[in-house]
């Protein structure tokens, strides 16, 4: 069955500005109880989650690895060099290397300088040079002479490292909220049910002129409700909800309705108009 009690968190969400009622009033655009069902919203939570984490895992051992391999030495496998080669994505010159790396023989086509260029000749003797940790070339030499190669150095990428560090660490907090409201929701056995009255109603279809074409389906319409609670049990604030164009369609303002819903990710189970007792 479903219960009823108090929602702590209402609080939480968005009002309207001001608590301006009536057609030019203002919901927020973005919320962060997305209205979600509690299901999908743990699943896509999850998912994102450990991409994020992935990526912060990635950037963050690369770059004590890159660190480690400055202050270490490299190793060095024989090679010879068999020819050149281009790149469409870059302007330099590609060295084709023929090296034998654990009784295995194996080419590789690093890019160098047009300076390294003309003093590698076909058939010379080189040793690449690899990091310790990160196992990439980041070096040639032949004939003692110490062959950098452009973009790369014994500490690898410290900047890719950095800025996949950052990027996961913006990727992970809200969808590890989202598995956390989602897994929460679902614990909760039927929702909150509230009783409340409608003090605005706004469709994203009324506030964006229609674009044809591949935009129209790109940007879905949605449908907003703002509710002012009545029970003496909630929170006073206005509290928005997203809801089915049916239900918005069913609807008007300051009509009282009876709203079920998720406590944390703010999903819709059931929303219904109700009538007024008789003053």
């Amino acid at each position: 069955m479903r219960t009823e009690h108090p929602v702590n968190n209402d609080k939480k969400a968005i009002p309207l500005e001001d608590n301006v009622q009536g057609p030019d009033s203002v919901i927020a655009k973005w919320h962060w109880r997305p209205g979600m069902k509690p299901r999908f919203a743990l699943t896509i939570g999850v998912l994102f989650s450990v991409v994020g984490l992935l990526f912060v895992v990635i950037g963050l051992v690369s770059l004590i690895a890159g660190i480690q391999d400055s202050h270490s030495s490299p190793i060095q496998v024989p090679g010879v060099v068999t020819g050149y080669t281009t790149n469409l994505f870059d302007s330099l010159p590609h060295v084709i290397i023929r090296i034998e790396k654990e009784n295995s023989t194996t080419t590789i086509a690093p890019a160098v300088n047009h300076v390294t260029a003309q003093s590698l000749h076909i058939g010379d003797t080189v040793m690449v040079d690899y990091s310790q940790r990160l196992h990439f070339p980041y070096a040639l030499e032949s004939r003692g002479q110490l062959y950098l190669l452009p973009g790369t150095s014994s500490a690898g990428n410290p900047f890719g490292s950095i800025a996949l560090l950052v990027l996961g660490l913006v990727i992970f907090p809200y969808p590890a909220f989202l598995a956390f409201w989602g897994w929460r929701d679902l614990q909760a056995q039927g929702g909150n049910r509230m009783t409340a009255r409608i003090v605005d109603l706004r469709s994203s279809k009324l506030a964006r002129a229609p674009q044809p074409g591949i935009t129209s389906r790109v940007f879905r319409t949605t449908y907003t409700i703002a509710l002012e609670p009545i029970n003496a049990s909630f929170s006073q604030e206005i509290v928005t909800f997203s809801i089915k164009e049916e239900m918005y369609l069913a609807l008007r303002a300051r009509a009282l309705v009876q709203i079920t819903y998720s406590p944390h990710l703010h999903y819709v189970y059931m929303l219904k108009q109700v009538d007024e007792s008789p003053k």
